[in-house]
């Protein structure tokens, strides 16, 4: 992949809206920025459970959207000093994240950058769509290691360095080619906000459509149809966050939908709601990044 990439497509995320969790973010190094889109990290605040009484037994709920990305989750319990390692394929369909009050889980992680997986574990990124696997079973490399390397590491900062330690050195050893048939796709998607027909992406490229699946099939996991229907999905979400007055026919035309019930339809299918909870959902989250001690730490993307 181009790290030039990275400024045509920043997948959003709502994480981080709930006062008894934390999210953060930071960049991968230069030479991991083609790949990777981000080391993140969530869990409980810290704050004592009377601060947090009136929570009673509720769980947060974290909404899950598609972007695209595939991850490396590393999640660890506290309390049963127990770690799970596992591998998040591309999904199409949003959905929900809950913790538990009370929960001391934190959860540390790798967001690979759409295609930017495949370089590291040189398979087809179709096998894992949709799908949470053990990161032990598919995994180049002796994971396992690494894995109790960051269970260790005294903070993020230093998961972060860690887990990049082990990408530039495994990228090195990796003999998966570049690409730049798969540059060339993704960037007419990313520059058309994901309006660009499959047919149109076939022609200008000079392949067949059946060539066009596979190559995504190998390297984004979903076919190019519905990826590039993640992308306006993602477009149309960075257009409501950008916030100002909402006129939802000229939203729906600017990405190239139909009508406005053409756009919210296709809206709740990835977002699991309307564009009108959205928008209240990305407003809320933005105060509570500005009123964050730690939001100099979180990276937007």
């Amino acid at each position: 992949m181009d790290p030039l990439l990275h400024s045509l497509f920043r997948p959003l995320q709502v994480n981080g809206s709930d006062p008894s969790t934390y999210y953060i973010e930071q960049k991968p190094s230069v030479a991991l920025r083609a790949y990777v889109a981000c080391y993140w990290e969530s869990g409980p605040t810290g704050r004592d459970a009377a601060s947090l009484s009136w929570m009673g037994e509720e769980e947060a709920v974290d909404r899950v959207l598609p972007d695209g990305c595939t991850d490396i989750l590393f999640e660890y319990d506290s309390v049963s000093k127990r770690q799970d390692m596992s591998y998040c394929g591309t999904f199409t369909h949003p959905f929900v994240s809950t913790r538990q009050a009370g929960s001391q889980t934190r959860i540390f992680a790798v967001r690979f950058f759409p295609g930017g997986a495949h370089y590291f574990h040189g398979m087809p990124t179709h096998l894992f769509t949709g799908g949470n696997y053990r990161l032990e079973d598919l995994w180049p490399e002796s994971i396992a290691v690494i894995g109790e390397r960051i269970l260790e590491a005294r903070d993020f900062n230093e998961r972060v360095r860690i887990m990049d330690e082990y990408l530039n050195q495994l990228l090195l050893r990796q003999r998966t080619n570049d690409c730049d048939l798969m540059k060339n796709l993704l960037h007419r998607i990313f520059v058309s906000g994901g309006s660009v027909g499959v047919k149109e992406l076939a022609e200008r490229e000079a392949i067949s459509e059946r060539q066009l699946n596979r190559k995504f099939g190998q390297w984004i996991g979903i076919s190019p149809k519905k990826f590039s229907e993640v992308v306006r999905f993602q477009s149309v979400l960075h257009s409501i966050q950008s916030g100002g007055g909402l006129d939802w026919t000229e939203l729906a035309l600017k990405h190239s939908f139909f009508d406005q019930a053409h756009l919210i339809r296709d809206f709740r299918r990835f977002y699991g709601d309307s564009p009108l909870t959205a928008a209240k959902d990305l407003r809320k989250l933005s105060d509570f990044y500005n009123t964050r001690p730690e939001a100099s730490a979180i990276l937007k993307i």
